[in-house]
Parts: structure tokens; sequence; C-alpha cells
């Protein structure tokens, strides 16, 4: 079952974002006739930016860019600018208008907040002004996300709430004015970041999104190319004849990120490719070890019997390998036990 992940509201770039936005916006109100042309060149790039923030959560990235100053460009992308202006207008034209009765005014707030999640997905995704206010199209999106789009809802009644609360702050203080400001632009952020998450969730029912290329995948990508990059290097001194200088690469890269299990099996399974394996079976040894310390026991008995498959010159230290007999023994693999012990002996009598 779909499960909305609504953690992503917490996500720091567009806390760092809505920081940064809220100070540009309050120097703005104090800046005279510049003040009300920056602001007004702010505000279509926050709005700009809430559509792309909304593409990328429902693309699966958890970091992504912060804005740049092509969003602040006067004429571009006003598809997405002039929805948000449309239902932010509406919006606001139905919280402060004195012709509207209470239960009128509640019962129009609770439409829009039905209404736009939905809308604005199709925005987001199609960037289509007619499409994102087609009937059918809102109605299919409800569909569906199906029970989902009620906590959707929920979300968007709650940080519109939160967003227009932070209006009155501004009358207290100017510190709790500039708090609502920074509140205002994150509560917008937020309401686009739920809606993304949503669609996330409910990838597979929309074609129109892209596959996952989560941020921590893309790091371990990155990652993963500056360690080959560093094999590479210790496989062209064992081509040249410097084994010993590759052999002090390959523990140089393995220290840099704390002998952790997984750059072990890694460069072990890169140097499995070399042309002679006898490379990687003189890394098992040290990886055998770090196993046997780490409580997996089982797989460095495995790897050190791999390894002696490998290499006549694979020859741990004759404690281990007597640690190794031993454990050998107690899980009935007396064949192996023997010859882990014959091995320890020849260790030690060298």
């Amino acid at each position: 079952m779909a499960t909305i992940r609504f953690s992503v509201l917490a996500n720091p770039t567009v806390i760092i974002t809505a920081i940064v936005y809220g100070l540009l916006l309050k120097l703005a109100a104090f800046a005279g006739l510049f003040g009300m042309l920056l602001m007004i060149l702010l505000s279509l790039s926050l709005w700009r930016y809430c559509y792309a923030v909304l593409r990328n959560v429902a693309r699966g990235w958890n970091q992504f860019p912060a804005p740049d100053i092509e969003s602040t460009n006067p004429v571009g992308a006003m598809a997405v600018v002039l929805h948000y202006a449309f239902f932010a207008s509406f919006t606001y034209l139905v919280v402060t208008t004195p012709f509207i009765g209470a239960p009128l005014r509640v019962l129009l707030f609770v439409a829009i907040a039905l209404v736009f999640p939905a809308s604005a997905a199709i925005m987001g995704m199609t960037n289509s002004l007619v499409a994102a206010l087609s009937p059918n199209g809102l109605m299919t999106v409800a569909r569906d996300l199906g029970a989902d789009y009620a906590k959707l809802v929920a979300v968007c009644i709650g940080l519109l709430a939160l967003r227009l609360l932070s209006g009155p702050l501004g009358a207290a203080s100017w510190a709790l004015g500039l708090f609502g400001d920074l509140l205002s632009v994150w509560t917008s952020l937020a309401l686009f970041l739920a809606i993304g998450a949503a669609l996330r969730a409910h990838r597979f029912e929309f074609d129109l999104l892209e596959g996952l290329d989560d941020a921590e995948e893309r790091k371990e990508r990155d990652q993963h190319v500056e360690w080959q990059k560093v094999l590479d290097r210790a496989y062209a001194s064992v081509r040249s004849g410097l084994q010993a200088q590759a052999y002090r690469t390959i523990k140089e890269l393995i220290a840099s990120e704390g002998d952790s299990l997984d750059i072990y099996q890694w460069t072990f399974n890169g140097m499995l490719a070399w042309d002679e394996p006898h490379h990687a079976a003189l890394l098992g040894e040290r990886f055998a070890r770090r196993l046997w310390d780490e409580g997996r026991k089982v797989d460095a008995l495995e790897l050190v019997q791999r390894c002696r498959k490998m290499s006549p010159q694979f020859s741990p230290p004759a404690a281990f390998t007597a640690e190794l007999a031993e454990y050998a023994r107690s899980l009935g693999r007396h064949r192996l036990a023997d010859e882990l012990r014959a091995a320890a002996a020849e260790t030690s009598a060298r």
C-alpha cells in the first residue's frame, strides 16, 4: 500500500529557501519603489519554484537545486504563474471580502482546498493551464490518489490556515512580522512538497512521473565513480610492476572510507576483474578479518575458502586461521577445519 511521506515537509533545502525569500521580501517592503519591483520579481520566482519543488519531490528527489536567477524572469513560465495567481487571488478574495457570510466563506475555503491539490499536481507535471482546470482531470487525480487525497486535502487546509494566521503577526512587532513572512513562504513551499509526496507515493498510477532519481542513489553513483578512479590507478601500478604502490593506494582508499564493509566489498569485487585474481585474494585477508570482527563469521569463513581457491599465496595470520578452523569444526565442516588447521601450522612454521 502506498504511503505518503509527509516528512518531506522538513526538507532542508526548502527551509533555507523559505528563510532567504522571507528575508528578501521583508527588506523589499522597506525599499520604496525599487522594493515594490523587487517584491514582484521575488514573488514570481517563488511561485515558479513551488511547482519545481512539486516536480522534484514527485520524481523521488530528496535533495534538489535552490531557485536560480532564471526564476526571476518576469515573462518566464507564465502558465504556472497564472495558475498560482488565480488560486492565491481567489483565496484572498474569499478570506477578506466583507460581502460573504461566515458559512459561505468556510464552504468556499474548503472547496479551494479540495480542488487545489489536484489542480497543482496536474499543473506541475504537465505545465498545461487548461488541463489543470479541467474537471475531468481533477477528478481523475483525486480518484487515483484515493483515500490519500483526503489526507492531502487535510494537510492543504492546515497549511492554508497556518499561512492566513501568519499575516496578523506583522501588526504585533517587527520580529514577529519577520517570522510571519518566513512562515508564509514556508507554508507555500510545504503545500507543494505535500502534493509532490502524494504523487510520488502513487507514482505507478501516473505515467507522467519519471523514475526514481533519489539523491542518495546519485550520491552513491558519484562515490563509486571516485572509487573507480582510485582503483584504476592501483591497477595501473600493478600493470607497471609497482605492486607495493598499488596496495598502498588501495589501503588509503579503504582507510578514507573508515574501513567500512561496503568499501571492502566494493574494492574486492573490483579487483576480481583484474588479470590476476590473487591480488583480490590478498585483500581478502583483511576483508575476512573485518567480517569476523563484525560478527559475520559465516561470511568470513566463506570468503577465506573462496580466496584459498583463488590463490596459493593466500595466507592469513596463523592465529586468525586457527580461529576459523575452530569455527568451521563447530559447524561440522571437519574437512575444512583440518585444512585450515594445517594452514595455520604451516604459517607458524615460516
